[in-house]
């Protein structure tokens, strides 16, 4: 039997130096979150990105040749796109504008503790047929604290693969680790604190391309790279 799919049927860019400029409404959108403390600090949501903004980036994403493959073990058909302010089209510009992730920011602090000062590293991953990520708890030197992953894939079902899987602790020292897994939805949300115990994973993609834009919060002692 297979597990429950969180999601069903329901339905990293750098952002180094946050402009001043466009000011928006925020296309992120928290309602209905799904907020859980085990196996760490993390919330789901399933219509997080506005429509006009998920499918307009999503289609940008798909038409754009700057990707760039990583060589990583565990890493195998991974690639993303590193962006500064203004390398989008104009549309997209509040996804990056500074008073969109100063808000993004607020936001996410009323779900985690972490400061409301700080910058954002935005990536865009893409994850092609056949490829997949190995367990990992995104634990680095550079000390980020929290990261939000937006999905972007129109018409993803159970069957195309690529599902997000949620670990109870490391499973490669664990012979049996609960999990659950989350369909990368288009325009679904899951968000968590990073540490030491947030494993988590992505199964093989079996059809199609799996896109995502991961937003990685640093605390304010953290230098910009």
């Amino acid at each position: 039997m297979s597990e429950p799919l969180i999601g069903e049927p329901r339905n990293g860019i750098s952002f180094m130096a946050l402009a001043p400029s466009t000011p928006a409404v925020s296309p992120f959108r928290f309602r209905d979150i799904a907020v859980c403390a085990r196996p760490y600090p993390h919330f789901e949501a399933a219509d997080f990105l506005t429509t006009e903004f998920a499918d307009s980036m999503l289609g940008w994403l798909t038409e754009n040749e700057q990707w760039q493959p990583r060589k990583l073990e565990g890493y195998a058909g991974y690639s993303d796109i590193s962006l500064q302010y203004g390398d989008l089209p104009h549309r997209l510009n509040a996804l990056l504008a500074l008073e969109a992730l100063s808000e993004l920011r607020v936001s996410m602090g009323s779900f985690f503790q972490m400061d409301a000062e700080g910058y954002v590293r935005v990536t865009a991953h893409r994850l092609l047929a056949g490829s997949s990520l190995k367990p990992h708890c995104d634990l680095a030197p550079l000390k980020f604290t929290h990261r939000l992953l937006i999905h972007l894939n129109r018409g993803w079902i159970r069957e195309n693969g690529g599902l997000l899987c949620v670990f109870d602790g490391d499973p490669s020292a664990k012979k049996q680790t609960k999990q659950k897994l989350l369909l990368p939805a288009h325009r679904s949300a899951f968000a968590f604190e990073i540490s030491n115990r947030s494993f988590h994973a992505v199964t093989p993609v079996v059809t199609g391309e799996r896109y995502t834009l991961s937003y990685t919060f640093y605390p304010p002692s953290a230098r910009q790279a």
